[in-house]
Order: structure tokens, then sequence, then C-alpha cells
């Protein structure tokens, strides 16, 4: 367990400093096309930007596209805390009088698992997971001596590993680590990974009757031609929702780092109080 944690966190770029510690606070991705379901339909993405924090969970997703009768659709999804809401504008009510926000409780799961089922989110929940605790508190230590620390102390594993069978003759074999998904009993995630990159191919969350599949390929370093930090990304993601396709997004550029991203929650937005995890 710890050699897979350790070389998928590794293969990614997320190890940083001399004690190879994973050091990721933060994303900001910028995508370059794709589609997203509006209302049941498709809609051809023109803008799609998130910024995401993984030490205070949450993001902003920045959303604009062209449904087929041409007619255009925004948005901007945010997620923080227990808290998940719309704006009309990026920071909508911050400032007194501009933009509004408007309480998205039911969106919240979906949210949530999107936040910890993502390239990045992933890795950490599972580490947390096999750890014994949240991740907040497997933050910024090396994986392997995390676990030997823990181990030895006597915490448990919540996380699992197996191994599947090679594709094709001449592949490696294919590590799956199950855990589950930090702050929302009984969601539970599948990460599959490829056996020579350790780069995950899929992770698969059920959350009671509804599963959604998430697919990821093409990875790279998408940052600035001149910020390459060998720090990688799925170039495209796939979101299915009980084989529905909700999300296909291509990778434009990402900026991996210590950037800095907040998600304050509206005043607005906390009166309404926040969702309710089945």
């Amino acid at each position: 367990m710890k050699s897979v944690l350790f070389n998928w966190t590794w293969s990614m770029g997320m190890l940083r400093s001399g004690s190879e510690s994973e050091l990721i606070k933060t994303l900001h991705y910028e995508g370059a096309g794709g589609t997203i379901q509006v209302n049941g339909q498709p809609c051809t993405l023109t803008k799609y930007q998130m910024d995401a924090n993984y030490q205070l969970p949450g993001y902003r997703v920045q959303i604009a596209c062209t449904r087929a009768n041409k007619t255009t659709y925004t948005n901007v999804e945010n997620l923080s805390g227990d808290f998940s809401w719309d704006d009309d504008i990026a920071g909508a009510e911050l400032v007194p009088g501009k933009g509004k926000s408007t309480p998205r409780p039911e969106a919240y799961e979906e949210r949530w698992i999107r936040l910890w089922a993502s390239p990045q989110g992933a890795p950490k929940a599972a580490i947390a997971a096999a750890a014994g605790l949240p991740p907040a508190e497997s933050f910024g230590q090396n994986p392997a001596t995390l676990l030997d620390r823990q181990a030895a102390a006597g915490a448990k594993s919540l996380a699992t590993l197996e191994w599947l069978p090679a594709e094709k003759p001449g592949l490696a074999e294919r590590a799956v680590i199950t855990f589950p998904i930090p702050g929302l009993a009984g969601a539970m995630a599948k990460a599959t990974l490829d056996g020579k990159t350790y780069l995950p191919s899929s992770v698969v969350v059920t959350h009671g009757a509804n599963t959604t599949e998430f697919v990821y390929s093409n990875w790279q370093d998408w940052n600035n031609p001149l910020f390459k930090i060998e720090a990688l990304y799925a170039g495209t993601m796939v979101e299915r929702k009980g084989g529905v396709v909700l999300r296909t997004v291509r990778a434009k550029v990402t900026e991996v780092g210590q950037i800095y991203v907040i998600v304050p929650v509206p005043e607005s937005v906390q009166k309404a109080g926040p969702a309710k995890k089945s």
C-alpha cells in the first residue's frame, strides 16, 4: 500500500522538497474545450476554469458554453466546506450589490465527490484513508513515512489494495485502491492505476444508488511553458453518472503550486444553511 501510494503521488509530481512530502495545496485549471450537460442537453464549452483548494476544501468553476440552439449558458459553481451555491459572476455578493448568489444544497454531494475524485483530490483522499486521518492531517508528509508511523501507532487503515491482471500480454498488473470519500458517509471510491506509470485511468465513486465514474487520460505537465515543474495532470477528463456522460473537459493550462485560492461563502448562502449530507 505505501509503495503504491508513494509511486502514485511521485509519478504525478505531487511530492516536493528533500523529504518528498505531498505539498500540493491548490490548483488553477483552464480547459481547452469539451461539453457539459445543461438541463439534460449537451452544451459546448467555451470556458471552463477551476480554482481549487484542498486544505480548506472547496472550489470555484467558471463555466460558459453554447447550446445546440446557439444560446449561451454561463454559471459559476461553488463549493466550500459544507456549502454549495451558484453565482452569476465570480465572487458574487462578496461586494454588496454586485452579483447574485443562489444556494444549491442539492448539488453539494455531486460537487464534493468531484473534488475528492479529481486527479489530485483522489490520491490525497487515499493517503488520508490509508493513514486513518482526515486529509488536513495527512497533508505535507511523505506518504510512505506517514503510513509507517501510523501503523506503529496502531492506526487502522480505511483503504484497501488489490491487483488486477494486465489488460494485454506484456503490460503490468493494475493496482486498485478503494477508499472512502472524506466527510461523506457511505461514499466509496475505487481508483485504478496503471501498473507501470501508477497514473490513474479511472476513479469510480459509489454512494447509495448513485455511481459516478471519472475517466482520466493524456497525462502531461500542463503548466505554462515558462513554469514547467513536472507536475502532471489529466489532459482529458470524462465524468459519467449512471452511464450518462455529464462532462468531458480537455486541459489547456494548469498552475500547480502554492497559489492563493479561497472560496468564501456569501452571507445569503450561510443564512440558507449548510447542505444536508445523505
